[in-house]
């Protein structure tokens, strides 16, 4: 019985060792695998990977600290005497081991390297203390070049700097701007009230209200009273333009003669250019009556969108064209129209017809004077008015359509 048990007992002693040693080779096994994991992932990375001793000695590297640092093989690497080697300032590295040392870790550490050639680049470093079975410290983790990064960040400051240095520019040009168109207004305002002054004295003149006078001396007062007249538009036109540009359109409205009030004083500023080009005049289209069209409206404004238009024909139509004009009541507005003969506007150039700035130059023809705010101004004004303007080509020439309400009240 005896010897039946100590047998017993030694075949369970035989087992228990068996199930020991292949649970210490399973867990062997696992250990292997996860060694062999963590050695392709650290093998692999981009960013160097670093074991380094509490003595400074580069313990281990992956192939990539080498690779960032020039050298050729890590084992290279590793021979170095110490990672002092590695920093552009040696005391640099001294200072960085000491801040581990001391706080157990280091996070996105910024500091200058020196590769193997000599040459300096910038490295993030985060690292933390470790301590081994025997509790021998040592110092790992990850360095990154980010030399690049520097250098798009500093880009990007640079340029937020000339964003900012052109939005100031900006500033003071459209304070300028602002001061310029300011000073036009004044201008034009001042100069057109002794404008009218010299116009009313002059059509006292050829009247005859104070006498008589010589044929020769009466040609000079109607050239001179044509004069007049043009720099009264001119007058009017640059403070309408001037105000344009400003965002600013200030109406003072009045009831007014559409023909009387806005239509023949505009074609009389424009008469010596009309003959000088042998334009006719056509009244035959639906023109506008004297004495019953009244409308709500400013003059001033009003009359610079007919001698924007009325300019736009003898411009785009030339010598010897025809220009008509005409209207149709449709109850609670007029629809008006300028129409010139000639060539209808190239369709790739209608989408800037109404844009600031946007100018067509007439083809072979030299480049006119304007800044190309004409139609934007029209168009803005007669929509301040309630109405809206649009271009119709026809066969034979060009025509402009607006609508206008008749009393906005």
């Amino acid at each position: 019985m005896t010897e039946k048990t100590s047998e017993t007992r030694e075949n369970a002693a035989q087992g228990i060792s068996r199930c020991e040693n292949a649970d210490h080779g399973r867990i062997l096994d696992a250990f292997s695998a996860l060694e062999a994991r963590y050695r392709r992932i650290f093998d692999s990375t981009r960013d160097m990977s670093f074991t380094v001793s509490r003595e400074g000695q580069l313990l281990e590297v992956n192939p990539a600290g080498a690779e960032i640092f020039g050298y050729g093989t890590k084992e290279e690497m590793m021979a170095l005497e110490s990672v002092g080697f590695l920093f552009w300032n040696r005391e640099d590295g001294v200072i960085l081991l000491r801040k581990i040392e001391r706080e157990g870790f280091a996070k996105d550490y910024e500091v200058e390297m020196r590769k193997k050639d000599g040459t300096r680049f910038i490295a993030c470093i985060t690292a933390n203390l470790w301590f081994d079975k025997s509790g021998r410290a040592s110092c790992e983790g990850i360095l990154r070049d980010v030399t690049e990064l520097k250098l798009w960040q500093q880009a990007f400051i640079e340029s937020e700097k000339h964003v900012r240095e052109l939005t100031e520019s900006e500033k003071n040009v459209r304070l300028l701007n602002q001061h310029i168109l300011n000073m036009l207004m004044i201008m034009s305002h001042d100069i057109r009230g002794p404008l009218v002054a010299i116009a009313a004295t002059l059509k006292l003149l050829i009247r005859g209200i104070y006498g008589n006078m010589d044929k020769s001396v009466m040609n000079t007062l109607t050239d001179l009273m044509s004069r007049v007249v043009q720099l009264l538009g001119i007058a009017e036109d640059y403070l309408g333009r001037a105000q344009s540009v400003d965002g600013f359109c200030k109406f003072e409205r009045e009831v007014l003669d559409l023909r009387q009030d806005i239509i023949d004083p505009v074609l009389d500023e424009l008469s010596n250019d009309i003959q000088k080009r042998g334009i006719i005049i056509d009244n035959r289209l639906g023109a506008i009556p004297a004495g019953t069209i009244p409308v709500h409206a400013n003059k001033i404004w009003l009359k610079a969108v007919f001698r924007n238009l009325f300019k736009n024909a003898v411009k785009y139509g030339g010598k010897g064209c025809r220009i008509a004009f005409g209207f149709e009541d449709h109850g609670s507005y007029y629809r008006l129209n300028v129409y010139n003969s000639g060539k209808p506007i190239p369709e790739e150039h209608r989408a800037i017809l109404f844009t600031k700035f946007g100018r067509i130059e007439p083809e072979n023809r030299p480049v006119q004077d304007g800044v190309g705010l004409g139609l934007f101004l029209i168009k803005e004004i007669i929509g301040k008015h309630g109405g809206a303007i649009w271009y119709e080509a026809r066969p034979d020439g060009s025509d402009f359509v607006f609508t206008i309400p008749k009393d906005l009240s």
